[in-house]
């Protein structure tokens, strides 16, 4: 891959991941929550305790809020902005694998590991959402790849104490993240390795100076926040990592222990499609590949952070990302294998199977839609009027299926990924243009809020239900939101600082109400509470949201 050609992938994948940012709006619960952490570190200028609705929040370290906030001092209030760092670093963390991977093995296998990394679903589905899992995960990464180059420099010297040091800095900024899992995957990881290379002495010598480098870089804020939240380590440590993991009542996504499993194979679609050719280019050879201490770090790479993960009663899909680096690297190295041996007539028999099925899939969501259109059926996944997006869909899909029809029609191997991977960027491209409504509106609550802000003034007393406190807070740009009924994920904050009254119950409501000197505003998203409201049934209730006013007489 010469250089000119690498520039172009660059261009396109920087398009993929950071131009298609500002295309939706911010999807609760997790986008509008990080935007108002990093809203509100900005106004209180306080870049040591992160704070919602100007209460404690303690479920996270800093870091991922300094990146947040910078982006947002640069491209203001903007869905670009909160989700500008996760972008960046998913491009940052695949050309810190390419790197890797080019300087152990080759150009070829380098330039296919990044560009399967970078068009996996799930990659692109949490790069370019706002969560603190992408740049979790490009400091893990950084943190494996640099321990790997120290760990492959037989002799000691700089250049092998500047790896761990390296090494450090990067599982620093991994701490200062998500927290003690800085420690643990990428301590499992590297353990295992070292015992299958049988490297002994290496358990009891390499890790002293990332440690050391480690300390260096999180003692400033760790030491800082202790001083002004003296109970941060307590709620974080207990109650967000000791707590969540072994699953008592404060476990929050409870789930069994498989649950994570099939996303192993589900999260790096499309190119699970080619595991059969994958693993032919392994075929009898696998054992002596094995050997290759790339490929042996990359299994441990995969096996013991999901072992690690799938042991936690808490489980999220996204929490399953540290492995993908580790995925990337062995689906690339198979999948070259196989492309080298030139025999296509299998991957060509798959790419005609996965295009016929994607033009049928095209047919039948058409006509569905038609039908929907012409008012013969109620509704598809597509309203009536949403004709723009699901033919931005479909011809994103027939794109796609064109695209693997030419990869039949190729000659070389390379030729084949290429048409494959540039199939799938169409699609990953057009995505958050053809989001139907039916799952965009109940998702985007921050937007449905907009209708209202010029309804609602400084001096109004503003009440969100729990499950809406953070799109509240980040769309009227306020701080000092009551909740009504019940306090959600601001249990501890409100728990602090003599901060419970800004917990209402339905008397403390009827109490503010009912007071002359005071406007009150109150938004829900639950129709039971809404029943319990006076007057509801003056308010607006709309696409799931309550408003409703309570003016001066």
């Amino acid at each position: 891959m010469n250089k000119k050609a690498f520039i172009i992938l660059a261009g396109i994948f920087t398009l993929l991941y950071l131009g298609t940012l500002a295309f939706r709006p911010l999807y609760a619960p997790d986008e509008p929550r990080y935007a108002e952490i990093a809203r509100e570190l900005l106004i209180h200028n306080d870049w040591v305790v992160p704070k919602l609705d100007n209460l404690a929040y303690f479920e996270k370290p800093i870091m991922g809020h300094w990146l947040n906030a910078l982006s947002l001092k640069v491209f203001g209030e903007n869905s670009f902005a909160v989700r500008f760092s996760s972008g960046l670093l998913a491009l940052f963390t695949a050309l810190m694998l390419g790197g890797l991977v080019r300087r152990f093995t080759g150009r070829r296998p380098a330039f296919m590991t990044a560009t399967i990394y970078l068009t996996m679903g799930l990659v692109f589905g949490v790069g370019t959402y706002a969560v603190l899992d992408t740049p979790f995960n490009f400091f893990l990464t950084g943190t494996l790849a640099a321990f790997f180059c120290a760990a492959e420099r037989k002799k000691w010297g700089w250049s092998k104490t500047g790896w761990l040091i390296l090494t450090g800095l990067f599982c620093g900024g991994a701490f200062l993240t998500k927290g003690f899992l800085a420690f643990a995957i990428p301590g499992s990881t590297i353990l295992a390795f070292l015992i299958w290379e049988r490297r002994w002495k290496s358990i009891f010598s390499l890790p002293w100076i990332p440690l050391a480098v480690m300390l260096a870089v999180i003692a400033p804020w760790t030491i800082l926040v202790h001083l002004r939240a003296p109970d941060f380590w307590h709620y974080f440590f207990w109650v967000e990592h000791i707590e969540r993991f072994t699953g008592n009542e404060a476990s929050q996504h409870p789930e069994g222990w498989w649950f994570l499993l099939p996303w192993v194979i589900i999260g790096p679609l499309p190119w699970t499609f080619l595991l059969p050719q994958i693993i032919k280019g392994y075929g009898r050879r696998r054992r002596e590949y094995f050997r290759q201490p790339l490929l042996r770090y990359a299994a441990c790479w995969v096996i013991f952070p999901l072992l690690l993960c799938s042991a936690s009663s808490g489980k999220l899909i996204t929490y399953i990302l540290p492995v993908f680096p580790g995925i990337a690297i062995l689906l690339a190295f198979g999948l070259n294998e196989y492309l080298k041996a030139g025999k296509f007539k299998d991957l060509n028999l798959t790419f005609n199977i996965l295009s016929w099925a994607l033009f049928a899939a095209v047919t039948g969501v058409a006509v569905t839609q038609l039908l929907v259109t012409a008012g013969i059926i109620r509704r598809g996944l597509y309203d009536a009027e949403e004709t723009y997006k699901w033919s931005i869909a479909a011809l994103a899909l027939v794109l796609l299926a064109a695209a693997l029809r030419a990869a039949v029609k190729a000659v070389e191997g390379e030729v084949k990924f290429g048409y494959l991977a540039f199939g799938t960027i169409l699609v990953m491209f057009t995505f958050p243009l053809s989001i139907p409504n039916l799952i965009e509106i109940p998702k985007a609550p921050a937007a449905r809020l907009e209708k209202f802000k010029n309804r609602v003034g400084p001096g109004t007393v503003l009440v969100s239900y729990k499950n809406l406190i953070s799109a509240v807070c980040w769309t009227f740009k306020r701080d000092d939101v009551y909740l009504y009924h019940k306090a959600g994920e601001l249990t501890y904050g409100l728990s602090r600082n003599h901060a419970a009254s800004r917990l209402l119950s339905n008397e403390d409501f009827l109490k503010l109400v009912k007071n002359p000197a005071t406007e009150v505003a109150i938004i829900m998203n639950s129709d039971k509470h809404r029943k319990t409201l006076p007057d509801f049934r003056s308010g607006v209730w709309e696409n799931g949201i309550f408003f409703k006013e309570y003016r001066r007489k």
